[in-house]
């Protein structure tokens, strides 16, 4: 079907090339667009009988008042080996033939073009709404998306992984990056994207790899699914952060997978990539109420006084943010290397456990470290 507006603009644009009156018929006969405005919405009797024969073009040789038929050429316009409409162009059939021909081409070209992009953004509105009903709707049904997986040929079956993307800067700056990733080489048909309520892109990324080589793969996946976003925002001189949820193989827990982002969001902060596999152990510390950690690690908190605890928070915190390493960790808090070993000394004599030669001991310090932290965040708020 042909739409009338998208057929008023095209003849708009090509009667600016030709003298000659050039008609637009919908799949009815019914003139919809003209360079003489007075005939649309009039019947087109020689267009109808395109429409509904065998014939692709008729020719007039003399006018059909009648009919409300004039001297001209009349094609059938095709779209997918469908007739969707007929271009006429009024004027002596001999003249008017070839200069037919070509509008009739140019009109299936821009039909298709117009028809794909449609198409392109059906399923894309289809996608955003799946996306919202997944992460907003509260009494969440398997009816609503089984509702829009069928529309969009979406495979509920194969491995996804959430991706969130923060953004500094103004709205537009992120319509710019969700219309790169959108566009990108990298956009597969079963991935999902949109823009969330709190303006992040978040991305579901349709993974290719099968299960056994997952764990080994999926951050390169991550990586190059976003690659071309990236290489946009550092030219473009934006400020971003990365988180990646956990792999996902059903839409039921899609949400959860979204909610991890934004606890990476929320406590790893800004700047670089944050994946969630690498931090489960400090989200699901997270999960537990404040007086069930109360229950394992106060008393040794009061044992120690308030000296210790707080040596023990920048000295933890520092090895913690980086990743145990003693040289990073001196900077982080600006002290001598040997400076920040003598303090962690204390800490090893004082607990009789040392993080960073036996994986039990960091697990003890990581969830004592974990339950102050979560102590005074209580009193700050």
């Amino acid at each position: 079907m042909i739409d009338a507006l998208l057929a008023k603009k095209f003849i708009e644009r090509i009667t600016q090339y030709t003298e000659y009156n050039i008609n637009i018929m919908d799949e009815k006969g019914i003139i919809i667009a003209s360079k003489n405005t007075s005939r649309i919405g009039t019947f087109h009797e020689v267009a109808f009988q395109i429409i509904q024969g065998s014939q692709d073009t008729i020719i007039v040789d003399n006018e059909r008042t009648q009919f409300g038929v004039k001297k001209g050429v009349n094609m059938a316009i095709y779209y997918k080996k469908k007739k969707e409409g007929v271009i006429g162009i009024t004027g002596e059939p001999e003249e008017v033939k070839p200069i037919a021909l070509v509008i009739k081409m140019a009109v299936e070209v821009m039909l298709e073009h117009e028809l794909v992009k449609y198409e392109r953004m059906k399923r894309r509105n289809l996608k955003e709404q799946l996306l919202n009903i997944i992460l907003y709707k509260e009494d969440l049904q398997k009816e609503d998306w089984i509702r829009f997986t069928r529309q969009l040929q979406l495979k509920e079956d194969i491995i996804r992984i959430p991706i969130l993307l923060s953004i500094e800067g103004e709205i537009d700056s992120r319509e710019n990056v969700l219309s790169v990733f959108r566009n990108s080489g990298e956009n597969s048909s079963q991935d999902l994207i949109c823009l969330t309520r709190d303006g992040d892109i978040l991305l579901y990324k349709a993974l290719k790899e099968n299960v056994s080589n997952l764990m080994s793969q999926y951050k390169y996946e991550a990586g190059e699914a976003i690659s071309n976003g990236l290489r946009y925002m550092r030219s473009a001189g934006y400020d971003y952060t990365v988180y990646v949820g956990a792999l996902q193989s059903s839409f039921w827990y899609y949400r959860m997978g979204y909610e991890h982002c934004l606890w990476l969001k929320k406590t790893m902060g800004k700047g670089g990539s944050f994946y969630f596999y690498e931090h489960s152990s400090r989200y699901f510390m997270s999960t537990l109420p404040l007086t069930e950690l109360q229950v394992a690690y106060y008393t040794i908190e009061i044992a120690y006084g308030d000296k210790f605890v707080e040596n023990f928070k920048e000295i933890i915190g520092a090895l913690r943010n980086s990743n145990f390493n003693l040289n990073d960790a001196s900077k982080l808090i600006h002290v001598h290397k040997n400076t920040l070993i003598y303090r962690l000394d204390k800490i090893r004599e004082a607990l009789n456990a040392d993080p960073l030669g036996n994986s039990k001991d960091r697990e003890f310090v990581n969830g004592f470290y974990y339950y102050l932290k979560r102590k005074e965040q209580l009193y700050k708020g």
